[in-house]
């Protein structure tokens, strides 16, 4: 604990007194950990757990004397938990988010034209009150689990191995290895588990101690310090000098050729048909879409917008009437190619800002295949405690099913360099045929069979994330 103290007191300290030099930090990392178990009971020993972390990173730092620098960071952690022992054959995976606040040291050592890296840093994770229960069970063995998330600040500290490579644009790209450790559990749970033999329990513990390996990408603002300088021998002040270089570095060219790669949340929304008893309202899923396109410039910021999708559609079974709530079911994966055109927002001309992108087009998509699915939710009775409660069923076979659609959006590009944007997109869609329609039966509380139709016909709503590439930006 005191050392993460002594690393946080002295980085403060320098950013607080440091003057320029300042730069900004994203990255990713992964990594994995193993917890430990106790087990108690005659039956057969139980692997480790695993546990695997996807962390965004980001940092705010300041160059020192001696290559030097210290910074101040923030990461978003999620740590995917598998509920289950290995030898009980469970896929199932628990979800903990938790957020990282701390302070670090890092030296660099030159090596031609890039640098290996060396830090260390410590902060606390910030932990809230969680619990999560799972069962599993057949005819030969139950299967029990309690996990428990108890609410703190728990001191960590990370020694990070880097390797990092200056781009045209100053900027820095660069891989790392690090070692987390933790002062304090993340998490205990107890297990039981039973079968035909002898009975085991015990308790498996998950230090937070784990190997990530990482990318990251520093904007440093030395090619914008640079042109800056450049402007000032011309006998322009600092502040003009600083306006002709932001402006300089928000032109975008209307002859732009962009290639876009986005990947994000999807939300089909299908209809139920002939809902009277008011079980099912709707049948809308959530899943994910993959979609590259091309923006090519045209004129006065117009550009043709080609591209192509894989969008997931799924149905999402709830029932509204009696609060048991059912699973989704996977439909199909549908190969959209899409038409359309994209508006360049200029709200300040003279000065290159600009607002959005509008976005609209037509979309073609063909379906061809078989599927089906079903599921069910029971009610615990004394009685009879395996009693179905609701239970729902469809199937669907379709030959070259045609989906016309209509969308629009609005969109948001980042500049990360003279080439690279961040890109942020919605697109709603919307059928422009009646669409298919999937035969769709339940039975609730054991009364007669109600046979209906769930519709889709391709209206879904999409939030995306996305990495562009930019040619031919020259004036």
């Amino acid at each position: 604990m005191k050392y993460c103290l002594i690393i946080l007191s002295i980085a403060l300290s320098q950013l607080l007194s440091a003057q320029s030099g300042n730069t900004f930090t994203a990255g990713i990392s992964s990594g994995i950990g193993m917890s430990k178990n106790t087990t108690i009971g005659q039956n057969k020993p139980l692997d480790n757990l695993s546990n695997i972390h996807t962390a965004l990173i980001f940092s705010y730092g300041v160059k020192l004397p001696k290559n030097l620098s210290c910074d101040l960071n923030f990461s978003l952690d999620n740590i995917s938990y598998f509920p289950y022992p290995i030898d009980i054959g469970r896929w199932t995976t628990g979800q903990y988010l938790s957020s990282n606040l701390g302070a670090g040291i890092h030296y660099k050592i030159p090596i031609k034209a890039n640098f290996f890296s060396l830090g260390l840093s410590g902060g606390f994770k910030l932990m809230r009150n969680a619990q999560s229960s799972y069962q599993a069970y057949t005819g030969s063995y139950l299967s029990k689990t309690n996990y428990q998330f108890e609410r703190g600040a728990n001191p960590f500290m990370k020694l990070q191995f880097g390797y990092e490579f200056p781009l045209k644009n100053k900027n820095i790209i660069g891989i790392d290895l690090s070692f987390n450790g933790s002062f304090r559990p993340i998490y205990s749970m107890e297990f039981n588990y039973t079968d035909s033999g002898p009975s085991s329990h015990g308790t498996y513990t998950y230090s937070g101690n784990s190997i990530h390996l990482g990318v990251h990408y520093t904007w440093t603002k030395n090619k914008k310090n640079a042109d800056i300088e450049s402007f000032l021998k011309d006998t322009v002040n600092r502040k003009e000098a600083k306006k002709i270089v932001a402006i300089n570095n928000r032109f975008q060219s209307s002859k732009a050729v962009l290639i876009q790669l986005h990947q994000g949340a999807f939300m089909n929304q299908s209809k139920m048909m002939n809902h009277a008893d008011n079980v099912f309202k709707n049948a809308s899923g959530r899943a994910y879409s993959i979609r590259l396109n091309a923006s090519i410039g045209w004129k006065n910021n117009w550009s043709f917008q080609p591209g192509v999708s894989i969008d997931s559609y799924w149905l999402w079974i709830r029932d509204q009437k009696f609060g048991t709530g059912l699973s989704g079911s996977s439909l199909f994966n549908l190969f959209t190619v899409d038409l359309g055109m994209k508006r360049r927002m200029l709200s300040f001309p003279k000065s290159n800002k600009y607002l959005c992108n509008l976005v609209g087009g037509i979309s073609f998509s063909y379906l061809n295949g078989s599927g089906g699915g079903g599921g069910s939710s029971t009610a615990n009775y004394p009685n009879n405690p395996n009693q179905v409660f609701l239970s729902y069923n469809y199937t669907y076979q379709y030959n070259n099913k045609l989906f016309p659609l209509a969308f629009i959006g609005v969109s948001k590009d980042l500049r990360l360099s003279n080439h690279f944007l961040f890109t942020i997109a919605y697109r709603h869609q919307f059928g422009l045929s009646k669409g298919m329609l999937i035969p769709f039966n339940y039975t609730a509380e054991n009364q007669a069979t109600v046979f209906t139709q769930i519709r889709v016909n391709g209206n879904a709503d999409c939030l995306s994330v996305g990495l562009t590439y930019r040619f031919n930006n020259k004036r």
